[in-house]
């Protein structure tokens, strides 16, 4: 008893002193003289952009030494990064919602008939892209992947869950969209493997010796087929299911990446370059050796790696460029190492097989620079 009661003091003081902490930080007044065309603004803009200001602002206050030192005192660490990165998630659904020029419609509303012109365009475009993604309509399979197809053209512009692809497709810039998909990408599977430094899967990656790293190349495919708007589309998904997570008080919890699609090898091989354990060996040799070695290609150069040696198909290299080939390959493999201690964040989402995968910087620090430059753009094109 005596115990419970020293509990519950103790509980209670942390609970005030907290209190009383967060408020040094929190209720700081936001000053936007940064902005540009702040007074030009409206109102009710403005408003709207103070909520966002203050929620940014709160977000920030959480990294202040007294606030994160009473948060960590009965949470986990990790706590306080998946707290901000909420909060900022937050920031982006109002941005999305503050930038909507009509309520969303419902899809029943949408395929209405008696809409204005310019929905009943977009509908009918939609509509004629899903039908010719399908084809001629005459089972069941086809008629539910035409549905799908449709109603998926409908999210993308109308539903009430696109505030997050408004953000991403018309609130902030060109440059910014043009990094986002170049510097990011998803990684979906089916297990969804805990592959380390998933930074290093760049375009081109083709290591199909397992299972493993087969289904691990197609999924960096699939994200290389598809164009700038579906990426940003598939972005923002995420990112909104990320959030929708943390409003269920979901919180991921740090995850053990136990497998390494490339480092290890490519250190082995770069070895064996160095140490010119390398042989050329002719078309039947070189498939006996291939047939359970690890196979990879470079500059249209077919190598094997086995035993500590690289093997590679003579008939690929002429004897004059040999020395030049090998050049080329050291140089590479020193970018493939070098690569390894890039810095970036994954994080994976298990109940839809998908792993969002940042170069540069990690989701906080994106998501405080995205909300900046959304912030300005409203105020631009006011």
């Amino acid at each position: 008893m005596q115990e419970q009661l020293t509990k519950e003091t103790i509980d209670g003081n942390l609970a005030e002193n907290f209190e009383s902490d967060l408020e040094k930080p929190v209720n700081k007044t936001i000053i936007p003289n940064d902005l540009p065309n702040w007074n030009k603004a409206e109102a009710s803009l403005q408003n709207k952009l103070q909520f966002v200001l203050r929620r940014v602002n709160l977000s920030k206050s959480l990294l202040d030494d007294e606030v994160s030192k009473w948060i960590n005192a009965s949470n986990e660490s990790y706590e306080i990064s998946s707290l901000r990165t909420y909060l900022l998630l937050s920031c982006i659904n109002m941005i999305g919602e503050i930038r909507r020029a009509d309520n969303p419609m419902t899809f029943l509303a949408w395929l209405d008939t008696s809409n204005s012109l310019t929905t009943r365009s977009i509908r009918e475009e939609s509509i004629s892209k899903a039908i010719n993604s399908v084809g001629v309509v005459d089972d069941q399979k086809k008629a539910v992947k035409l549905i799908k197809s449709v109603f998926a053209q409908y999210r993308l512009t109308n539903s009430v869950d696109s505030n997050y692809f408004l953000f991403f497709t018309d609130v902030i810039d060109s440059e910014t969209q043009n990094w986002i998909v170049t510097n990011s990408w998803i990684y979906q599977d089916n297990p969804l493997e805990k592959w380390a430094n998933l930074q290093n899967v760049k375009e081109g990656y083709s290591n199909l010796t397992s299972a493993e790293n087969k289904r691990l190349t197609n999924a960096r495919k699939r994200w290389d087929a598809l164009d700038t708007n579906q990426r940003l589309f598939e972005v923002s998904q995420f990112l909104e299911f990320l959030f929708n997570q943390y409003n269920l008080c979901q919180v991921n919890s740090p995850i053990k990446m136990d497998k390494d699609p490339v480092a290890k090898v490519w250190k082995d091989i770069d070895q064996a370059v160095s140490e010119y354990k390398v042989n050329y060996l002719s078309n039947s040799l070189f498939n006996h050796i291939g047939a359970d070695g690890q196979k990879f290609k470079f500059n249209e150069v077919r190598c094997v790696f086995k035993e500590e040696e690289l093997i590679v198909f003579e008939g690929d290299v002429r004897e004059k460029d040999r020395e030049l080939w090998l050049k080329r390959l050291s140089e590479w493999l020193k970018t493939k190492i070098d690569s390894e201690n890039v810095s970036g964040e994954t994080i994976f989402l298990s109940p839809k097989n998908q792993a969002l995968v940042l170069s540069g910087e990690n989701l906080e620090t994106l998501l405080e620079k995205w909300i900046d430059r959304a912030v300005k753009n409203l105020l631009d094109k006011k």
